[in-house]
């Protein structure tokens, strides 16, 4: 029977927000924008966040105090939404938020290659308790057995 995968961290869906925001930035789109684009094409994890600073809006809480209130719950959100923020006060942040997107990927291929060299390690308990007294069992014995049964 196979393990199913552990799931995955919203860390995980951080770069695929991250580009949506850029490209709706980069697309001329307002911050406001960005936050429906990626509320309405992200991964879940991450869209619920975007969803609720969307109906905080509607709200009427400003657009400081729902991207504040989605980084305080989600804190690895928190440099995207804080580059929503400064866009939607006229900094140019599409350059940034594509190198978060890069800087993130590759965060997360260092911890898979980390995880990787564990396996390793890992598969010899199985190896040493399970597989090596299997074959002990299986042809050395029988050979003791055929040896002493001549004698």
């Amino acid at each position: 029977m196979m393990r199913r995968r552990r799931p995955t961290s919203i860390a995980s869906e951080v770069p695929l927000a991250a580009d949506l925001v850029a490209l709706g930035l980069g697309s001329g789109a307002t911050a406001v924008e960005a936050v429906a684009l990626v509320a309405a094409w992200a991964p879940t994890r991450v869209a619920s966040h975007f969803d609720a600073v969307l109906r905080q809006l509607d709200h009427g809480a400003s657009l400081a105090q729902a991207l504040g209130a989605a980084a305080d719950a989600e804190p690895s959100l928190a440099l995207l939404l804080r580059a929503l923020l400064a866009a939607h006060h006229g900094a140019p942040v599409a350059a940034a938020v594509d190198r978060l997107a890069a800087d993130t990927r590759a965060e997360l291929r260092r911890r898979a290659d980390e995880y990787a060299r564990t396996v390793p390690t890992r598969l010899l308990f199985p190896l040493i308790v399970l597989v090596l007294p299997a074959f002990a069992l299986l042809s050395v014995v029988p050979a003791l057995i055929a040896g002493l049964g001549s004698l």
